[in-house]
This record gives structure tokens, C-alpha cells and sequence, in this order.
């Protein structure tokens, strides 16, 4: 090859069509591959409407470019610059809609999530599940592309924040400004813990999802006051709140969001991921990854919200996946028992030849080198589900404890 032919030779061509031009932030293997997967599974106008990695089709700019490159007429002055530059650097990928309200440990990018709905097909008005729905970054962008979701967790804070984040889509405006300048109040109300009944015989929310956007508030500066102890918890709720709030109005401003079409949410407070209280064969979809409980003892890291709403933790740790066990030999027998429990799960409610995604961290050190992943794939396989696609992922956050994560897609066989 010539020089002048080496220098003016464009590699995504050969995966893309020259129309086509990516996210600048598409710098890692693992997000080309999910974009050139959804290249191959959207049409072309559903590329500009729908697709998370694509910047535009032929010069015309995609719905997820747009939406989160919009400037937003309201500007969070208490916001630090190290939470700022989080923010703006992963403004593709984790910081739009409702999905930056508490940031929760192990979370999905919901950039990711996106671009997994894409891939396996679930359309407009169909139904998908999360059995281990976390702060339900999967509900969420269901929602946002008009698909029903049911989020399960054992984690009653998880739960709250999954109907927080999808009340906050549907937040009121005039409503929502209501709570500016009533951070005293609204304190003093959480900090005496007073119970909330009703919007018609409490009015100093307004509604029901400002009440949800406060507790939120105040259960997110609790933990940072814990952490850190540099301001009051009630300078931080001031600073948590507003930041909530400019967060949903900027969302509900945002021109490129279809608020009008969302998809509904359904909470499950009777299921859990090892016994899923619902029909064979009824979602169309199902993107989830198990608690990374080897790296992270996510009752421990949420005590404090979980014991402000009442919660026994050490009666939740025996409940959850990961955590089950006096020892680590124990916990690792009663993981895998549970995943096995979990996969059996999946593949009796996922219709015949639909796709589940499950997302695995990989750490051989914690598990006597055992990977995780290839656990997954057994217990899924004797579950007549059928690896069709596996793509590894780098995790930066936990690099010490994980180094990467696989995305796994199996087939329900006929």
C-alpha cells in the first residue's frame, strides 16, 4: 500500500457505511462492537431515533447526540468541579435524564443498556425485565424509548430509587419548583422522620414524586455526610436537592426527550430474582447483571438509608445474592446456587426465541479461580438458553477487585 493510500484509509468505513459517524466518546473496543451491532439492527431512520453510540446518519445528528449535547437554561452553581467534569465526560454515556440522582456503586452506563435494547430487538410497547434492577439504570431507559418494565429487587432503597428516577420523569414543573428555597422545612420533616401519607393532607411536597425526590435527596446527603463529615447533612441536602432538581427540570426541558410516550414501570415488591412471581413466557427482553457482591457488600455501602427506612441489614445480607453465608467458601456455594436459581428463572419467563442479556464481572481472586462468567454460561445453557454473543468490557472503577466485565447474550431455543 502506498503512502498516500495509508493516510487517507478510514477503518469504520469498512465497519460502517461512510455515512455514518460515531460518538467522539466511542473510544473503547467494546463500544465499537456494540455500535457496529446496532448498525446491523436498526433501520436506517431508527439509527437516527434510537441508536447510543452514532453521532449522526448522512450529516443528520441522532436523538442521543442531540439530547445530551442540549444546553440547559439552568445551571447547578453548587455542583463541584470534580462531580462537574464526571458529568460532562460521561455525558453520552451516564449522566442524562434521571439517571445522575444518586450515583449508585456498580451501576450500569445507561449509554450501554441502550444500546443493548437496541440489539436484541425490544420494540415500542413491549415488555422487559430486570430481576436485579439496582437503581434501575435498564427500567429507566426502557422507559424512555416507550417499553414497559418490571424491576425486581430485595433492596427496598434499590427499589425506591428506580421509582424515584421514573417519577422524576413524569415530574410536574410548576410543582417541582415549588420545592426551591424550602430546604428548612423539608429537612426538618426527614431528620424528625415524619411519615408522608398523602399529597392531600401534606402539602409541603406538593406531590407525590417531589416527596420521593426529597427522601432521595436527603438519603443521598446522608451517605455523603457519613462518608465525609465536611458540611452539615442539612448544608449537604440543600446542595443534593438543588442539584436534583435542576437535574429533572433540565431533563424536562430537554426538546428531545418524548415525554408524552413513556413506558411504564412496575416495581415488584413480591418477586425476587430466585423466584420471579410471573408467567412463563411473558417478557420480551431481559438485561440484568447480578450484584457484584465479592466487590462490593452493597448492604453494608447502603446501611444507612436501609436502616432510616426501617431495615433489619443484617437480616436483608441474608437475603441477598452474594451475601448468604458465614464464610467466603459458604457465600461462594450460595451464590452459585442462587445464579443457578436466578438462570432457571430467566429462561421459564422469557418468550421462545428472545434474547436475555446478563452482564457478569469476572474475579478469579475472591473465587478460588472460578470464573464467573463461565458459571453463567453453564447454569444458562442447562437452562435451554443459548450463548449467541459474548463481549468483554473493561471496568475502570473496580480494577483492584475486577478487571473486566462480560456482556453476555443468550437465545431463549425454541
Amino acid at each position: 500500500m502506498n503512502e498516500k493510500n495509508i493516510f487517507t484509509y478510514n477503518f469504520t468505513n469498512k465497519l460502517f457505511s461512510e455515512e455514518i459517524e460515531l460518538l467522539p466518546s466511542v473510544t473503547e473496543l467494546f463500544e465499537l462492537e456494540l455500535a457496529f451491532l446496532e448498525y446491523h439492527s436498526l433501520q436506517p431512520a431508527e439509527l437516527i431515533s434510537k441508536s447510543a453510540y452514532i453521532k449522526a446518519v448522512d450529516s443528520k445528528l441522532t436523538l442521543h447526540f442531540l439530547a445530551n449535547t442540549y444546553k440547559p437554561s439552568l445551571v447547578i452553581l453548587s455542583r463541584s468541579s470534580k462531580t462537574k467534569n464526571y458529568f460532562e465526560n460521561g455525558m453520552f454515556s451516564t449522566g442524562y435524564a434521571t439517571h445522575s440522582l444518586f450515583p449508585y456503586r456498580g451501576k450500569f452506563h445507561p449509554q450501554l443498556i441502550k444500546s443493548l435494547l437496541n440489539i436484541i430487538g425490544v420494540k415500542k410497547g413491549e415488555l422487559v425485565l430486570d430481576p436485579m434492577s439496582g437503581s434501575g439504570t435498564t427500567n429507566i431507559e426502557a422507559a424512555l424509548f416507550g417499553i414497559h418494565s418490571v424491576a425486581v429487587d430485595i433492596s427496598p432503597f434499590c427499589r425506591l430509587m428506580t421509582k424515584t428516577k421514573f417519577e422524576s420523569l413524569k415530574a410536574n414543573k410548576e410543582e417541582l419548583q415549588k420545592l426551591i428555597n424550602k430546604e428548612e422545612e423539608l429537612f426538618s420533616f426527614f431528620a424528625s422522620k415524619k411519615k408522608y401519607d398523602s399529597p392531600k393532607n401534606n402539602q409541603l411536597f406538593e406531590s407525590e414524586p417531589n416527596y420521593y425526590i426529597t427522601l432521595l435527596s436527603y438519603l443521598d446527603s446522608m451517605g455523603y455526610y457519613n462518608r465525609t463529615k465536611s458540611s452539615s447533612h442539612k448544608e449537604l441536602f440543600s446542595r443534593v436537592l438543588e442539584r436534583y432538581i435542576y437535574t429533572i427540570l433540565n431533563y424536562l426541558e430537554n426538546p428531545f426527550y418524548d415525554r408524552e410516550n413513556l413506558g411504564n414501570v412496575t416495581i415488584s415488591k413480591d418477586s425476587t430474582a430466585m423466584k420471579l412471581n410471573y408467567e412463563d413466557n411473558l417478557f420480551d427482553g431481559i438485561i440484568t447483571s447480578p450484584p457484584y457482591s465479592f466487590a462490593i457488600d452493597y448492604a453494608s455501602n447502603d446501611k444507612d438509608q436501609l436502616e432510616y427506612l426501617g431495615l433489619d441489614v443484617e437480616k436483608l445480607k441474608d437475603k441477598m445474592i452474594g451475601l448468604r453465608g458465614k464464610n467466603k467458601t459458604e457465600r461462594l456455594d450460595n451464590y452459585f446456587e442462587d445464579m443457578r436459581a436466578v438462570c432457571a428463572e430467566i429462561a421459564r419467563v422469557l418468550k421462545p426465541n428472545k434474547y436475555a442479556v446478563i452482564i457478569i464481572g469476572s474475579n478469579t481472586n475472591q473465587t478460588g479461580g472460578i470464573r464467573l462468567e463461565d458459571k453463567i454460561i453453564n447454569f444458562c445453557e442447562g437452562a435451554n438458553l443459548k450463548l449467541v454473543k459474548s463481549i468483554v468490557k473493561p471496568i475502570k472503577g473496580l480494577r483492584n477487585t475486577m478487571k473486566d466485565e462480560y456482556v453476555l447474550f443468550f437465545n431463549k431455543m425454541v
